[in-house]
């Protein structure tokens, strides 16, 4: 039968009383339950509106006392002391207070105390107003029984208590705290009503109250004055003032109803508009029902066109999903598939994987095993591809293992194409060559800048040039840093945004001004033709410095020192030149502030002296001067070898093995440690090539590799050449890899991840934010550092810390190295804390590879290996 003729055999519905009854009863039953809804989420809104009104006054009361504990507690330490009690109980002196600062301006710069007093029931003997010495009585100023206060302050004494409370303080609510002045020796007993008083006025000023709001996720802190009319804002009385703290009251509720009262309202007119369609189908007649038919079918093909919608949109997306047998084959691949690949199911269903996907660094096969033997969890992979074209093509790979009933059945996860983001990357050099906060060219705009200018000069068009050459004005700040910590950072960041605006005023077209970080820049001047137009040019700089710098309601004063460097005296060396500038600014900040000097002869015997050492290090890397030595890794449970750190050495054809302390540093400070380090991995890659097992290989990264060079694709290269499995190295980097730019490092660390290798956090402990790293960063392990190991046999606290430090590293699921293992205690507190692995001289000291293979070869004769030499 077709579909016209079943449509046509339908029995028609009956009109009867009883449709219409179900009907008014459905609709009677859906208006109370939405009735009933309304209702309990408006009751829920007031309970969460009052709930919110109670936290409020909690954390006002808490916000308000914890000012007060804390003004309680620094005047104690002020007024038990003994030298407090010797200068201000008696005559107060002065000298002592004020010019020594003892009881002086830092109250009201650092603490923000508008009034220091110190008095007795006679007179005021002692006062500060806003920082300044005052002679005018505490009484004119504050409105509140003074006897009373030092009544209250000296019956404290005896339990050296502080008292406070609330006044008018020059018309304006303050918080009041005394204490009596007293020896700070308990032995001393003195009578309580011959102390003086010292007092501390903290008045509640707008930008304290906003300070403190924030503080406790309070809106609109503010003083209510007596006689104003009562507000419905929430409010607490401040003592006796008549003043009033009042604050935004919280209406999460009211939040709440208008994000859930509209879409519900909606639901309902939608709900009713169904109820009225269902009412009018019950009443039709059987002659009505082709039509609703026609109905249907127009509405199944809008569902249709709707579904087709949402089919385009999932698969506009640049992900596709694939899933394999626990051998690997593929068994599904999405339709996304074909789109970015050009490619259909059919010609990869049943193949291998890693036919489809490949890694340099980390096979496919060997990533799934990994994945097999671990835990289950997400894990990704960088790999490339061909599509249909022959094309490469990148991707970011993402897998998990497919469980049934608790045996691995295959493997699930994602492709997402990142061909985009290898195309952006030429961007992302481009923004490298700009300060992101000036806007001024950085370190590497300048040094290719200077390259470029240099190079003309030394090969100018023509048969002649600029005689003159350039001149480099390196230019630091005098007075930013205490802006910068006493102000905050966002004050420090306006300062030196109106410094470089400045200086690019100061400048023109044809020269360049850099950000080289911090607050020093540096100026690359052309066309100057004597001293005297460049000093005239300084004098005008350090006049347009010293102009003041206006940033909201308060007026900023700086300065600047400079060291000047000129190519036709100092060479055309760009390094050299600004070492030179470098060392002359030195000498201007010795000599004074708002100066400038000239790099001069006197100041080249310390610039010869860096150039031969730098010299030899050249020719050194040159002529691979260089050799590693290797220090065993041993985990504690077995003894037993498990990584080696590559350390390397510089053997000097005079001076024989000279250690990295006296070399690394040159290096960094020059690009002679990128290719130091590269030799370093390669040469540690290809030694451990050829150990036994699964013997890691651990090589330390400087930060002036990540600046400086492509890590991660000197990793993936050295990685190729040598064959060395990418789970056989590690890679120790120190937390300063982080501070300096915290978001590139995060997505180099995990590139490198994505190549396979493990990476281990060195010196940890050392750092102020090692844990917040931790958190963030994909490390695998951690080593603590030898100071701690050194001292934890010599008290309870360094031993505390190398335990938590152990703990912490379990916790995390991370393996935790302890470095610098010297002694048999070391090593037996270690065994007993459950440390993982140990590193020091105690087992071996950093030895050649000869002497490494007959240490491996003897690990199995011997628990623990003897010391070597």
């Amino acid at each position: 039968m077709n579909k016209t003729n079943a449509d046509s055999s339908l029995p028609a519905l009956p009109q009867t009383p009883h449709t219409r009854t179900l009907v008014a009863l459905i609709g009677l039953l859906f208006a109370a339950a939405f009735l009933l809804g309304m209702g309990a989420l408006i009751n829920i809104a007031r309970n969460l509106n009052s709930e919110e009104l109670q936290k409020s006054y909690f954390y006002t009361q808490k916000a308000l006392e914890t000012r007060t504990a804390t003004s309680a507690a620094l005047i104690s330490s002020f007024a038990v002391w003994d030298s407090a009690y010797d200068h201000l109980n008696g005559i107060a002196d002065t000298q002592w207070a004020y010019k020594e600062r003892n009881l002086g301006d830092p109250l009201f710069i650092s603490n923000g105390y508008e009034g220091v007093f110190v008095i007795d029931r006679k007179s005021t003997k002692y006062g500060l107003l806003n920082g300044r010495l005052t002679e005018v009585a505490l009484s004119r100023y504050l409105d509140t029984s003074l006897g009373s206060l030092i009544d209250a302050a000296q019956d404290a004494a005896a339990q050296a208590r502080a008292v406070d409370r609330f006044a008018l303080f020059n018309g304006w609510p303050a918080l009041v705290t005394a204490a009596a002045i007293q020896p700070g020796d308990d032995g001393t007993r003195v009578d309580p009503a011959s102390l003086s008083v010292m007092i501390f006025v903290d008045q509640l000023t707008p930008a304290k109250l906003l300070k403190l709001g924030q503080a406790y996720g309070l809106t609109g802190l503010a003083i209510e004055a007596p006689g104003v009319q009562t507000s419905s804002r929430p409010q607490l009385n401040l003592g006796h003032t008549g003043y009033r703290l009042t604050w935004d009251q919280p209406r999460p509720g009211n939040e709440l109803l208008w994000s859930v009262v509209p879409p519900l309202l909606a639901a309902g007119m939608v709900l009713c508009l169904l109820l009225g369609y269902f009412f009018r189908f019950a009443l039709r007649t059987s002659q009505q029902m082709d039509s609703n038919y026609r109905v249907l079918k127009v509405s199944n093909q809008a569902l249709e066109a709707s579904e087709e919608r949402f089919r385009a949109v999932a698969e506009a997306a640049s992900d596709w999903i694939w899933e394999t047998d626990e051998q690997g084959r593929i068994l599904y691949l999405s339709t996304r598939f074909v789109a970015v690949t050009g490619f259909t199911s059919d010609d990869w269903l049943g193949k291998p994987l890693e036919q489809l996907l490949h890694c340099d660094t980390l096979p496919i096969d060997t990533w799934l095993a990994d994945l097999r033997n671990s835990q289950p969890h997400t894990a990704h992979l960088r790999c490339t591809y061909r599509d249909h074209c022959a094309q490469p093509r990148y991707c970011r790979v993402s897998a998990r293992p497919i469980l049934q009933d608790g045996q691995v059945a295959g493997f699930r996860g994602t492709a997402s194409d990142i061909t985009d983001e290898v195309a952006a990357h030429a961007q992302i050099q481009h923004l490298s060559m700009h300060d992101a906060l000036t806007g001024l060219p950085n370190r590497n705009l300048l040094a290719r800048h200077l390259e470029e200018a240099l190079g003309r000069l030394s090969h100018p068009p023509g048969n002649h040039g600029n005689a003159h050459g350039l001149t480099l004005l390196l230019l630091d700040l005098d007075d930013f840093k205490p802006i910068n910590d006493t102000l905050g950072h966002p004050v420090g960041d306006a300062v030196l945004l109106e410094v470089a605006k400045r200086l690019r005023d100061a400048t023109r077209e044809q020269d360049l001004v850099a950000r080289l970080g911090g607050d020093e820049f540096l100026m690359v001047l052309s066309g100057l033709t004597n001293d005297k137009e460049i000093d005239r040019f300084c004098a005008r700089l350090i006049e347009s410095m010293r102009q003041p710098i206006v940033h909201g309601d308060q007026q900023l004063y700086i300065g600047a020192s400079m060291g000047i460097a000129q190519s036709h005296l100092q060479g055309p060396d760009p390094t050299e030149l600004i070492r030179c500038a470098d060392i002359a600014l030195y000498a201007a900040k010795a000599e004074g502030k708002n100066t400038w000097r000239y790099f001069s002869a006197q100041m080249n015997e310390e610039i010869q002296h860096r150039r031969h050492l730098e010299n030899e290090l050249r020719l050194a890397v040159k002529n691979h001067e260089f050799i590693l030595h290797y220090q065993p890794r041993y985990e504690l449970d077995g003894m037993t070898i498990v990584s080696v750190e590559a350390l390397v050495r510089w053997d000097h054809p005079i001076e024989g093995l000279i250690s990295p302390d006296a070399f690394i540093p040159l290096a960094e400070q020059t690009e002679l440690i990128v290719p130091l380090g590269r030799w370093v991995l390669r040469e540690a890659c290809e030694t451990a090539r050829h150990w036994p097992g699964d013997l890691m290989v651990s090589v330390n990264l400087s930060p002036a590799q990540f600046s400086r060079s492509d890590v991660v694709a000197d990793v993936r290269e050295t990685l190729i050449q040598t064959g060395l499995p990418a789970h056989r190295l590690e890679l120790e980097i120190t937390e300063n890899v982080m501070l300096n730019d915290i978001d590139n490092a995060l997505h180099i660390m995990n590139a490198l991840k994505e190549l396979g290798v493990r990476l281990n956090m060195d010196d940890f402990g050392t750092g102020y934010s090692s844990l917040g790293y931790l958190r963030t960063y994909p490390f695998d392990s951690i080593k603590i550092d030898k100071r701690f190991i050194a001292a934890m046999a010599l008290g309870s606290n360094d031993r505390a810390v190398v335990q938590a430090i152990i703990n912490l590293g379990k916790a995390m699921g991370l393996k935790v190295t302890a470095e610098g293992v010297e002694t048999e205690q070391q090593l037996a507190l270690l065994s007993s804390d459950a440390c993982h692995e140990v590193q020091g001289f105690y087992m071996s000291r950093p030895i050649d590879k000869l002497a490494l293979g007959r240490l491996s070869a003897q690990q199995d004769e011997a628990r623990l290996p003897s010391r070597s030499a």
